[in-house]
């Protein structure tokens, strides 16, 4: 399925890669008001809108367009926002170079979404809640603010330390459970860096779509292991773009 492209313009702005027999229309609206257009290479296809600029300017606008042209129904692996290259031969010539790894990821990636699981300890002060679960911070919290004793830095910043350790400890703990437990009702799962405090562990799960009711009864099943002092949250089911991950080098010249 290889269409003409005009020759016109400083380059291809790239969306993404998907199968030929998955690609949408050609025609949708692209970078700056451009139409979205196909180069194909075997059994894959970049999409790609014919841009005059190699920098592309993050407006409103074009951000909303790549992100239409993602938004299809087969797999796709998603290109960088902005990524410009130079020459229609140069991206065939990455095509080529890719094919066969590109197809093997679209082929593993084609009717699975990407579900996100996060879980919470469920309580005001997460501190207060070590001090009542963890003897030692307990001990040591009471034996430094002791009543008419106040507490040096040196002492502040040992309790500060104690409980840090303990948290990450406990997250370990914690997420290789769930990670353990949500396995076998994912094709894929990666776990990501905790940036809030209360946050125990955020997973990007690959689902089968024909299997999402029976992974939701996982994170059920899961859920019940704990107390009421954690909270597991997931949203709504989204194009699997934490499985993606390919570097094609397309600045590399031939």
């Amino acid at each position: 399925m290889t269409e003409a492209i005009n020759t016109t313009g400083a380059g291809l702005c790239l969306h993404g890669i998907t199968l030929t027999a998955g690609a949408p229309p050609s025609g949708m609206t692209g970078i700056d008001g451009g139409t979205v257009e196909h180069v194909a290479v075997g059994s894959v296809v970049a999409l790609v809108t014919r841009v005059r600029e190699g920098k592309i300017r993050p407006k409103r606008s074009n951000l909303a367009a790549h992100n239409q042209v993602l938004a299809i129904q087969h797999a796709v692996l998603p290109v960088a926002f902005g990524t410009v290259v130079n020459t229609e031969d140069n991206l065939r010539r990455v095509l080529r170079q890719n094919h066969d790894m590109l197809v093997a990821r679209l082929l593993r990636l084609e009717g699975k979404v990407e579900i996100t699981l996060r879980v919470y300890w469920d309580t005001p002060n997460i501190f207060e809640f070590f001090v009542a679960n963890e003897s030692e911070l307990r001990e040591m919290r009471d034996r430094l603010f002791q009543p008419g004793r106040a507490p040096s830095v040196s002492e502040k910043i040992e309790l500060g330390t104690l409980f840090e350790s303990l948290l990450q400890q406990s997250r370990r703990r914690h997420a290789a459970r769930v990670v353990e437990a949500m396995t076998p009702y994912c094709d894929d799962l990666r776990a990501t860096d905790a940036g809030d405090e209360k946050l125990i562990v955020r997973l990007a799960c690959l689902v089968d779509r024909l299997r999402q009711e029976l992974w939701e009864k996982g994170v059920e099943e899961t859920a019940s292991q704990f107390d009421n002092h954690y909270c597991f949250k997931y949203g709504p089911p989204a194009a699997p773009y934490s499985f993606t991950d390919v570097d094609l080098k397309l600045d590399e010249e031939s």
